[in-house]
């Protein structure tokens, strides 16, 4: 029995690298809002661990219309013998362990510090340069720096560029350079080195999509697991486009029509096994990429903007719309955050009358529904609305609300 448990906080804990390490409470409150997101994605024979009676509640009120895995007690902790969590820490490792885990049930402490070498943003460097000796086109190329005068140089060289700490947590860790030296920039960047050792520098891209491929690593064989449509503002997300697979594929070949993405999906698969060669893991990733365009307005696809060694938002909206969504459907799936006590609870009542849910044998075909539960002290919500009414090849205008 494999058990999955959401850890959001994943990103920081591989950042400090310490088994004791302490989330902020920012951190948690995410991890525990959005502690049944797993339900949505992790197969029926699995078992979810749920914090607290009113996910418990949530989810007896979901698996009456849906077909959910089962949630975890400690009853039953000897039948688990694969631990899922949204990522691999020491962190997460160590809390497994004091949960009474058997440690068979967890990755090793080697593949942990292979995971995190490889979750280092200076990896996407190899991989871009890897990509371009095969061929791909690649204007770009990013740059790893230890020298504080170099980064300096570097920011005053171009109008806008941006400056990523090696690890973060998502959408964390970005400074954007402007053509000259601010003084919050060069704190960011200085003690970034400081604790890291480096930064990594790029130049600043015209973004149109943000994309990603998200794929499955077992036994040294990478398989493509879909296609994942996202928005985010400066780095950070903010939701998916629910859709097909092809239909996704064909709105980003719409942008793209002398590069077509599957040929971009065949080379970051042999770069990657290449890379990964000897890594002893087994489980979900995403490579985020980006089409963007020139000075001349042609546009480009930057094929490895990130690395993203664990579970993600691509990955549970792919596989929530083609486990519990009718593939007719087209929709959002959005996370939020919300300032004030009771905004979520009126948010979500708003959204169920605005768009009342049609739910028929085990799928939804029309409407809202909340992927977590929903109270007055909830600060941060996971939801899908879909319409089945609208065409796939509607995905242009759904983007670009």
């Amino acid at each position: 029995m494999k058990l999955h448990l959401f850890n959001p906080e994943n990103d920081l804990a591989i950042a400090d690298g310490n088994a004791n390490y302490c989330p902020p409470p920012s951190a948690l409150k995410i991890a525990y809002d959005l502690s049944t997101l797993p339900l949505w994605y992790a197969d029926k024979e699995d078992v979810v661990y749920l914090p607290n009676i009113s996910h418990s509640q949530y989810y007896n009120e979901l698996s009456q219309k849906f077909s959910l895995p089962n949630r975890y007690s400690v009853e039953n902790s000897d039948t688990i013998t694969k631990c899922i969590p949204w990522g691999w820490s020491m962190y997460i490792r160590k809390k497994f362990e004091n949960m009474g885990l058997s440690t068979k049930a967890l990755i090793s402490v080697e593949t942990i510090n292979r995971l995190r070498e490889l979750s280092n943003r200076k990896v996407t460097i190899e991989i871009l340069t890897r990509l371009n000796n095969l061929g791909v086109d690649i204007p770009s190329m990013p740059r790893y720096i230890t020298n504080l005068d170099e980064v300096g140089e570097f920011i005053c060289s171009m109008p806008r560029s941006v400056i990523k700490a090696p690890w973060s947590g998502s959408g964390k860790g970005i400074a954007w350079g402007l053509g000259r030296m601010e003084i919050p920039v060069e704190h960011f960047y200085k003690g970034v080195i400081r604790r890291q050792g480096g930064v990594v520098c790029e130049k600043f891209l015209n973004k149109a999509v943000d994309f990603a491929m998200e794929f499955y690593y077992k036994n040294g064989t990478i398989t493509f697991a879909g296609y994942s449509l996202f928005k985010s503002v400066k780095g950070v997300y903010s939701g998916n486009i629910l859709a097909t697979d092809a239909a996704i594929e064909e709105f980003l070949n719409s942008y793209m029509p002398q590069t077509p993405v599957t040929k971009v999906k065949e080379n970051i698969i042999t770069v990657l096994e290449d890379i990964f060669k000897g890594f002893d893991y087994e489980g979900y990733f995403g490579v985020d990429m980006m089409i963007y365009s020139d000075e001349n307005n042609h546009n480009h696809i930057n094929p490895c903007v990130e690395l993203n060694l664990r579970t993600n938002m691509g990955i549970a909206s792919r596989i929530l719309y083609d486990k519990h969504i009718d593939n007719n459907c087209v929709g959002v799936y959005n996370v939020t955050f919300y300032k004030q006590n009771g905004e979520a609870l009126k948010t979500d009542n708003e959204l169920k009358q605005k768009y009342p849910p049609t739910i028929c044998n085990g799928k939804l075909y029309n409407g809202y529904i909340s992927l977590s539960p929903i109270n007055k002290d909830t600060k941060y919500s996971a939801y899908v609305i879909v319409n089945r009414t609208e065409n796939q090849n509607s995905l242009s205008s759904l983007y670009n609300r």
